[in-house]
């Protein structure tokens, strides 16, 4: 387990969320900020939170990035970054899902439900999510892969897989489809306002990881898209044809 504090952040949404958190998995500093693409930002918000934390990024533990999915553009800005604070300092860099990440956030917003639902917006009228059980040791994951489903089979699904638990959802997911959660879960679910993943989420996982002695190799770690990315095939190649 680290000494030093970590610094920990999330791109898999529109809001970049950034946190230094203490070796215990206190907030030392956090910052967010909400934009087209994270590239403009982000090395900005981990400087500032370096400063009110008094720390420079060779005092740090350790990096804990969010893996995703989420936003294609925004999961590669992370993870760039990331890298390229890692790589210079020797420093280990830990991914952590972003559901699991905004699992621990609905947790303590939904503490009477049995089952998380954390969801984030897929964009193609798609939402990334996951089912989780509450556990003593915390959220943990059922079933082997992320889903993405439009809004009406994945409400469909987790009533399914549920079997009459009940369950806390929330996330960006949720947010913009609300009114097909409403419709479908509003008897069994919680329906939580949860901004997140948060970067405190992302950090203490982190530490989890690092206790551990889990770390993510800096040459060959991937952010988790969710599905594959889109290709658009260049302008000259398809003027070609």
């Amino acid at each position: 387990m680290t000494t030093n504090p970590l610094l920990a952040f999330d791109t898999s949404t529109p809001t970049a969320r950034v946190a230094v958190l203490s070796p215990q998995g206190e907030c030392v500093a956090s910052r967010e900020r909400t934009a087209a693409r994270h590239s403009s930002n982000l090395l900005a918000l981990c400087d500032e939170v370096l400063r009110e934390a008094g720390a420079r990024v060779g005092d740090l533990g350790g990096i804990a990035c969010g893996a995703g999915p989420g936003s294609f553009t925004g999961l590669r800005v992370g993870l760039a970054v990331a890298k390229g604070l890692a790589l210079p300092t020797g420093l280990p860099l830990v991914m952590v899902s972003s559901l699991e990440a905004l699992a621990c956030d609905l947790a303590a917003r939904g503490p009477e439900s049995a089952l998380l639902l954390p969801c984030l917006d897929a964009g193609k009228a798609q939402v990334y999510a996951r089912l989780y059980a509450v556990t003593p040791g915390g959220p943990s994951a059922l079933g082997e892969a992320d889903w993405v489903l439009s809004p009406e089979d994945l409400v469909a699904l987790s009533q399914e897989v549920a079997g009459g638990q009940s369950l806390c959802a929330g996330g960006s997911g949720v947010d913009r489809y609300l009114d097909v959660f409403l419709a479908a879960l509003a008897n069994q679910a919680v329906l939580a306002s949860a901004p997140g993943p948060s970067a405190m989420a992302v950090g203490r996982l982190g530490l989890e990881h690092l206790g551990r002695g889990q770390v993510d190799d800096i040459e060959t770690a991937v952010p988790r898209y969710g599905r594959p990315p889109d290709i658009t095939r260049p302008k000259k190649a398809l003027l070609s044809r």
